[in-house]
């Protein structure tokens, strides 16, 4: 075992009673699932008397949702634009296509593509696949193939397939069946071989492959384009702006290296960008023989913009990168396209998005300047609370959308915040004109009764994103304090943006207020914002969101007593340790898939993806590590005191978080904490990381979580608001 360079010899033994759950045989897996369905019936029967409840909720959520809907058709290169639909009482989408009609008038009518809720049912006897995730459809250059990739388990291990439009032509496609992939696929420029990324044995995107169609249709002959051998990293695929080069990114939580193959000439094989240096990330693009390059090299953490003649790879020196733009102090560029005639960059200015363009230094291009969104609402700068008036400011989501044409004078963007479904825009650079392409339709909302906004607490000056009702309460939350849901994340510089969510409506029109805290950890104020909550500071992460609780209950916003946490995946691992700090705060939890077994689960390299995780959270294979992260590790600080309710979740078959963690938490809590409260399990037999893949069943999911929350809070029984 690869138990990393500065490992412990001996290594540390520990006791931990109920490792067997994390079933090593047969036998052990049979008690196990045994296990797991009893603490399903009892979580069904100790919450059997919020069933009509649940399908109150369910109806709710159901009627702010349009069943029947279509996406925005996205224009691809070759003349042909893509879109998906949903259809009322079918689980999943179906994906079309229309031909462009001569002169740009328009577009033809409609072709099926692929219909997933085909792929769903299974050939052997006709039943509906319990899980059906689908990649794709990726369309050829000529459009006469398509790619797409399906997981049945819930792994993200996809099966990869080439299939033709229409049913004449080219039928050997059929046979093809590239297993354990990521699902990704990328086209050469003759559309005469795929490109793809397979998994290892412990889930982790390791390897490039080229298949060539009309070869072994198993793939057991495709080239290796890149294998990366180091565990730390992973690997993934993408094209430039310009569809002339595949990109190949090695990377892992500090290090990237980026390697170019042009798909009009594969056989010149990879051309690096540059030499993998530690702590040096990058992303690259390409227009007109340069390279245009995000990096953080120079100390410029938050990354700046470089380029690069094409002609002087390999051999160019990093001192060599010519400087395009360096930004201001307090901004952060996360991504950026090239398009012929201008760039889009995407960042953070002072934590709020951004949209950049650039026209690179063009004089009769356009000038830099940041995209001003129409629908981004003015705010007092403050809020009302029971202890006074707080400095509050806007808060909203925006990025890139799906922009392939190359040569164009516009750009898609989206728009969404807590109050603002989803909104496209087209976006014409030399006019700075904004034209709405589609309006995310949410039946039954109307957003003049609700409010959101941002504060920030006095000590560690975290921020927290809030949205509620403003008929809450005559006097707005300074009526409090209300039923509160504190969530957060804050792991890899990931940001949680206000969004739109249908189902949250449920909550907040029973007088909720939902509220996200930006920790330490996470990316929202940029490079130093993640650093400060990496490895030796991990417990900046906790320190954060206790604080930001203790502050809503300092402006009498929330109360312990009502007053609840959520937490998915890592964001499990930052309320269970949280909750450890100050069982007091909180009142319940909610705990989907997650990261709760620290010690464990990063000490273990045969575990999938811990190796990787070693750069973002420590190896406590090593002393220091052991130490530090032993102090925080939820499942190992459990202690014999009262706890809040909670409500577990796990998946099977999950390749991120091991269903072995949530069960070994519920276990060790009931065995040692003081109260009578209810800890909960539900185990999902037929799903991954990411739940039920049936649109119907994850909004009954959502139901069953929401349902205990509100019962927990003392809402169970109270009328809508309005």
């Amino acid at each position: 075992e690869d138990r990393g360079t500065a490992a412990m010899d001996p290594p540390a033994v520990r006791t931990d009673v109920f490792a067997w759950m994390r079933a090593a045989n047969d036998e052990a897996s049979e008690e196990v699932r045994a296990l797991q369905e009893e603490e399903n019936r009892y979580a069904e029967a100790c919450q059997s008397h919020l069933g009509p409840l649940r399908e109150k909720l369910y109806a709710e959520m159901m009627s702010h949702q349009r069943e029947t809907d279509e996406s925005l058709l996205v224009p691809h290169l070759g003349g042909y634009g893509y879109f998906n639909r949903s259809v009322a009482g079918k689980s999943y989408r179906v994906h079309y296509r229309r031909r462009a009609l001569a002169g740009g008038s328009g577009w033809g009518d409609e072709q099926l593509v692929l219909d997933e809720n085909q792929l769903a049912i299974n050939p052997e006897d006709g039943s509906q696949r319990p899980y059906c995730s689908v990649c794709g459809p990726s369309p050829s250059p000529s459009h006469a193939l398509f790619a797409y990739a399906m997981d049945f388990e819930g792994s993200d291990a996809y099966t990869l397939k080439v299939s033709p439009f229409g049913q004449d032509g080219m039928q050997e496609c059929a046979r093809i069946c590239l297993e354990n992939t990521d699902g990704s696929a990328h086209w050469s420029s003759a559309g005469d071989c795929l490109y793809y990324v397979v998994l290892d044995s412990e889930f982790r995107q390791y390897r490039v492959k080229r298949h060539v169609l009309g070869q072994d249709p198993s793939g057991a002959s495709d080239v290796v384009m890149l294998e990366e051998f180091d565990k730390k990293f992973w690997v993934s695929v993408s094209q430039t702006g310009c569809a002339r080069f595949m990109i190949i990114t090695c990377m892992s939580a500090e290090t990237m290296e980026n390697h170019l193959l042009d798909l009009s000439a594969p056989g010149a094989g990879l051309r690096r960008v540059a030499p993998r240096t530690f702590g040096h990330q990058y992303g690259v693009d390409h227009r007109s023989g340069w390279l245009y390059v995000l990096t953080n090299k120079d100390g410029v953490k938050n990354s700046k913009l470089c380029r690069v003649p094409l002609s002087a790879l390999p051999d160019i020196p990093l001192d060599a990168w010519e400087d395009v733009w360096i930004p201001p102090a307090g901004t952060t560029l996360e991504s950026h396209h090239c398009f012929q005639s201008f760039m889009a960059l995407q960042g953070r200015e002072r934590g709020e998005c951004r949209i950049w363009v650039h026209g690179y230094g063009d004089p009769s291009g356009p000038a830099l300047h940041s995209i001003a969104f129409p629908d981004a609402a003015a705010h007092t700068g403050r809020v009302l609370t029971p202890r006074g008036a707080q400095a509050a400011r806007a808060v909203f989501s925006a990025g890139l959308d799906s922009n392939n044409l190359f040569e164009t004078e516009v750009l898609r963007y989206t728009y969404s915040s807590f109050t603002v479904p989803g909104l496209t825009y087209e976006y014409h650079v030399a006019s700075r004109e904004h034209r709405l392409l589609r309006r995310q339709d949410a039946p039954n909302f109307d957003p003049d009764l609700y409010r959101a906004e941002r504060i920030t607490t006095p000590g560690r000056q975290v921020p927290i994103s809030m949205v509620y009702r403003k008929d809450i309460h005559p006097q707005g939350l300074a009526g409090g304090p209300f039923p509160v849901l504190l969530t957060g994340y804050g792991a890899y510089g990931c940001c949680q943006d206000p969004d739109f969510d249908g189902n949250r409506l449920s909550l907040l029109d029973r007088g909720m207020v939902y509220a996200v805290v930006h920790i330490r950890g996470g990316g929202e104020l940029g490079k130093e914002w993640h650093e400060e909550g990496k490895n030796f500071k991990v417990k900046n992460r906790f320190a954060d969101f206790v604080e930001a609780a203790e502050t809503l209950v300092n402006l009498r916003v929330a109360a312990p007593r009502h007053l609840a946490a959520w937490g998915t995946s890592s964001g499990g691992l930052l309320v269970t340790a949280s909750v450890n700090l100050r069982p007091d705060l909180f009142r319940a939890i909610l705990l989907e898939v997650p990261f709760v077994d620290a010690m464990n689960t990063m000490s273990d390299p045969s575990i999938p993806l811990t190796i990787g995780e070693w750069e973002e959270v420590g190896n406590p294979n090593e002393r220091e590590y052991f130490y530090y992260m032993l102090e925080y590790s939820p499942y190992d600080n459990i202690r014999v005191e009262a706890y809040p309710a909670a409500l577990v979740t796990a998946s099977l078959n999950d390749s991120m978080v091991g269903y072995w963690e949530p069960l070994k938490y519920v276990s060790k809590l009931r065995a040692l904490k003081t109260d009578t409260r209810q800890v909960l399990l539900q185990t999902n037999f037929h799903a991954g990381h990411g739940a039920a893949s049936d649109r119907y069943q994850s909004t009954r999911e959502s139901a069953f979580h929401f349902a205990f929350l509100l019962d927990e809070l003392g809402l169970a029984s109270r009328p809508l608001l309005g």
